[in-house]
């Protein structure tokens, strides 16, 4: 009688999972396309700056002042909420004001590129030309039919989300369908209004908007809400510069004392006094012997003369009799500069540190131009990793679910230009060797045509065009000249230190050196 062998422990793996038939291979394969949402047609949410649910069609819509030129600031601090008193201090300071700004600026650049990719992350051609009709329909070209058309082009979009971000922590818009289904326009909603209530098993957080008296339940698969640095113990978003507050209100309250002190010390003050002997004797009979005349009669040529210097002009002459005599006071030496600087100083880092911005960004940097450059690119990178990379995850989720309402089982990678902040005529020399690599990889057949196309030029290949991917057509024998900087202005610019050393390179040392590197022997 035979024996019969038993598998071993790495036999049965391997048919477990590398055989041919295994659960392995079969989970391989392409994963089934995922279902369409159920959608929609039609606008779900209301605008962030209605009132009222119903509003009025004959009455203008309010205009939000908050009359800053007769405000004292400090006063603001009384809001309803941290995200109102946040939004008034952004719009009133001028420190944060700069920051939030500057944020905003740095990540929105001028460029962007957007591909609709396949599940394996390959480009889809005809997915990404259906998302660039897209694009243009909802950026440039508006709905003729409706009259005036309100929607917004996709950077007033980005920049409106940027300061939601900024301010609340968190953007949140719809993908609003027209009757058909298919992509109309994107409708922002203020962080600031959205309520979140847990589902009926208490897995998940439903929003809702809570506008003018009328409650909306965003459990839509055509809402978006993304949000930065989420507190996973708060169902809320927290503003990132909400920390800056107190150091914003200690600097307003210390500019209050400086402007009050400028009045006192600083500014040279005139002083008139009144000989009281000659002043008695002009006093009129009736009243020497009369305390409330004399009084009233003393008060009113005081108040009088006071009246009568305070609303002088520079270029007017004063006349008084020789019982009156006017002086300036200039409160000598007094110098309180040392003193002030320490303090605005320490109100400067404060609001800086809770902005999250450097003294660069907000004009307020003392230091060398090598400060300089380390601060601006630090805050670069604070810029991709808060607004500019929640922007491109924000637009490229909508324009996904757009994509896909089309038939298309893709997902879309949008994503603005880098940032950089060198001038474009110095990026030239970069813009080469990005080009050549570029092109490299697509001889080697490394990235597809269509890739390489919108890398370089932001849009697909022209119809005609002879594909070469993998057709080693590039000699790539001879690398772009210099180093990247050749043509630059200026090889310390900001983003562009001069780190190399002005040491010598060679083992000889300086007039013993020739400039063929042959030594000069010592006589």
């Amino acid at each position: 009688m035979s024996e019969v062998k038993k598998p071993n422990f790495l036999s049965r793996l391997s048919s477990l999972f590398g055989g041919e038939g295994s659960p392995m291979q079969a989970a391989s394969a392409e994963l089934p396309p995922a279902e369409l949402p159920k959608v929609k047609k039609g606008q779900m949410v209301l605008p962030s700056h209605l009132k009222t649910a119903k509003p009025n069609p004959k009455s203008a819509l309010l205009r939000d002042d908050q009359r800053l030129y007769n405000t004292d600031l400090t006063t603001l601090r009384q809001g309803v909420s941290t995200y109102d008193t946040i939004k008034k201090f952004v719009r009133s300071s001028p420190d944060l004001s700069a920051s939030v700004t500057s944020y905003i600026r740095t990540a929105i650049t001028s460029e962007y590129t957007a591909i609709a990719r396949n599940m394996d992350g390959t480009c889809n051609p005809e997915a990404t030309s259906a998302l660039a009709q897209i694009i243009t329909r909802m950026d440039v070209m508006n709905d003729y039919t409706i009259g005036y058309d309100d929607s917004m082009s996709l950077r007033s979009l980005c920049e409106a989300w940027a300061k939601e971000m900024m301010q609340y922590g968190a953007m949140a818009g719809e993908l609003v369908l027209n009757d058909v289904l298919l992509p109309d326009k994107f409708q922002p909603v203020s962080v600031s209004q959205i309520k979140k209530y847990p589902s009926s098993d208490g897995k998940k957080m439903i929003p809702h908007q809570e506008i003018a008296g009328q409650d909306i339940v965003l459990d839509q698969p055509t809402f978006f809400m993304v949000s930065i640095d989420q507190d996973i113990l708060d169902p809320y978003p927290q503003s990132p510069i909400e920390s800056a507050i107190q150091g914003v209100i200690f600097s307003i309250d210390f500019m209050n004392d400086i402007r009050r002190m400028v009045k006192r010390v600083i500014h040279p003050r005139m002083v008139v006094s009144i000989d009281e002997e000659k002043f008695r004797k002009a006093i009129p009979q009736d009243l020497q012997h009369d305390k409330e005349g004399l009084k009233e009669y003393m008060d009113a040529t005081i108040s009088g003369l006071a009246d009568e210097i305070n609303g002088l002009e520079p270029d007017e002459a004063l006349v008084v009799f020789d019982s009156i005599e006017i002086s300036y006071v200039d409160h000598g030496n007094t110098n309180l500069s040392n003193e002030y600087e320490v303090l605005n100083g320490m109100a400067d880092a404060k609001m800086r540190a809770g902005a999250k911005t450097m003294p660069t960004v907000v004009g307020q940097s003392g230091g060398t131009s090598n400060v300089a450059s380390s601060e601006s690119l630090m805050f670069v990178k604070y810029v991709e990793g808060t607004l500019w990379g929640k922007l491109n995850e924000m637009l490229s989720k909508m324009f996904t679910l757009g994509v896909r309402l089309l038939g298309h089982d893709v997902y879309v990678e949008f994503r603005f230009g880098d940032i950089d902040l060198r001038p474009k005529s110095e990026l030239e020399s970069f813009r080469a060797m990005k080009q050549s690599r570029i092109l490299e990889q697509l001889s080697y057949g490394f990235i597809t045509d269509e890739d390489a196309s919108i890398q370089l030029t932001g849009h697909l290949p022209p119809p005609g065009f002879k594909p070469l991917s993998g057709t080693l057509f590039f000699n790539a024998k001879v690398a772009p000249a210099g180093d990247g900087y050749n043509g630059a202005s200026n090889s310390g610019s900001t983003l562009n230190q001069n780190l190399k050393s002005d040491a010598p390179s060679g083992g000889a040392r300086g007039q013993n050196k020739k400039a063929d590197g042959n030594v000069i022997p010592l006589q």
